[in-house]
């Protein structure tokens, strides 16, 4: 799984949602708190990870 920085994980996953992807989780706070975070799956069945700053 790659990260893509974003500036908004929700209207990044959002937006994956809209055009055939599967959210997965997030937008989820990551353990150390200075990240936002999503994963969504695409079409084709691979993992992208969102992510950005909190």
């Amino acid at each position: 799984m790659f990260y893509a920085g974003v500036t908004d994980v929700d209207v990044a996953l959002t937006t994956a949602e809209r055009l055939g992807g599967r959210r997965l989780l997030g937008p989820a706070l990551n353990a150390k708190g200075g990240v936002i975070v999503g994963h969504f799956e695409d079409p084709a069945g691979n993992v992208v990870g969102v992510a950005a700053p909190a």
